[in-house]
């Protein structure tokens, strides 16, 4: 059997691939491989969409002596170099009012909500009483070690 690119040319899954049925027994709460996959599709799409977002400087070309030496002669060729470091920041800026505008932050929280597992009636009672209970003993211990601190001061310096 001979492997182009870490895959078998015969047909069969290659060793690090896990099969449909392997994924829906590894991951619970997914019920379904393709829904798994779309998702790490759709994570994949917005990590390229992010990497178009990053600006990248050309890289660096030796003066030579017919090129102007100063930067106030660069900056008068427009299409040329890279943008100024005011422009940049100007950008940056930009984007930072985008990240941080209340009706993407609201959507965010609906969206984070959307995956919220709730509890039901019976589990929301269960959860509660052992709230209640665990807080009764600690307030009961706490009470109980301040009464008997105070037995010994009192005793101990009268």
């Amino acid at each position: 059997m001979s492997e182009k690119d870490g895959e078998p040319t015969d047909g069969a899954p290659a060793d690090d691939e896990l099969t449909a049925e392997q994924i829906d027994a590894e991951t619970p709460g997914v019920d379904d491989a393709a829904e798994l996959e779309a998702a790490e599709d759709q994570v994949a799409d917005e990590a390229a969409a992010d990497e178009d977002k990053v600006v990248a400087t050309p890289p660096r070309r030796r003066r030579t002596g017919s090129r102007p030496a100063n930067r106030a002669a660069d900056a008068d060729r427009p299409g040329e170099g890279t943008r100024t470091r005011a422009a940049a920041e100007r950008a940056r800026a930009a984007e930072l009012r985008e990240k941080r505008s209340i009706g993407r932050f609201l959507r965010e929280v609906v969206a984070e909500l959307r995956k919220v597992i709730w509890p039901g009636r019976k589990e929301l009672i269960t959860y509660t009483t052992v709230v209640i209970v665990f807080v009764a003993v600690m307030v009961a211990l706490v009470a109980g070690l301040d009464i008997l601190f105070a037995q010994g001061v009192l005793a101990v310096f009268g």
